[in-house]
């Protein structure tokens, strides 16, 4: 089990890694963008939707990171008053609600990407751009599948790494 709570967060850090080096690509993006709008008054269709796609595929993939960090808002202030016992009992409650949560990403991602990709959907925003859209909704099921994993793993240290968020 060890190896396998041990892949499960190296494979969350790798994502969240993955997702931190897409803010060079957004930054660039952005001010290239400002750049043109603003200097030379022609800002380029696609200015709107990229840094879209990159932000969203920055939140979706470091879903998990943040979880494996406790990155996420926790009331960590409860945890206080009550015993070891009853804290854990609550820590996995609230996971509970993120195994949840994200096993819903993962289906209603999963029936939203593959019907998005057997039209291959473009985007609404009716720009010239008009950019294929179906690709970037497979991050949805996969975003959800990082945190799901990582929910588990993070149950797993609360009962048995005696590890308390």
């Amino acid at each position: 089990m060890n190896a396998l709570l041990k892949g499960i967060e190296a494979l969350s850090s790798f994502m969240g890694k993955l997702a931190g080096f897409l803010m060079i690509p957004l930054t660039l993006v952005i001010v290239y963008t400002v750049v043109l709008r603003r200097f030379f008054s022609n800002a380029p269709d696609w200015g709107f939707e990229v840094p879209i796609f990159l932000f969203g595929m920055m939140i979706l993939l470091s879903g998990a990171d943040t979880l494996r960090v406790k990155g996420h808002i926790a009331v960590d202030i409860i945890l206080k008053y009550v015993s070891e016992q009853w804290g854990k009992i609550l820590v996995t409650f609230g996971l509970l609600i993120v195994l949840f949560v994200s096993a819903f990403l993962v289906f209603k991602g999963m029936d939203s990407a593959v019907e998005s990709t057997r039209i291959m959907e473009r985007s609404s925003h009716q720009s010239s751009f008009n950019p294929q859209i179906w690709w970037f909704k497979w991050f949805i099921p996969i975003g959800g599948l990082l945190i799901w994993l990582q929910a588990w793993a993070e149950i797993y240290k609360v009962w048995r790494g005696g590890e308390q968020r």
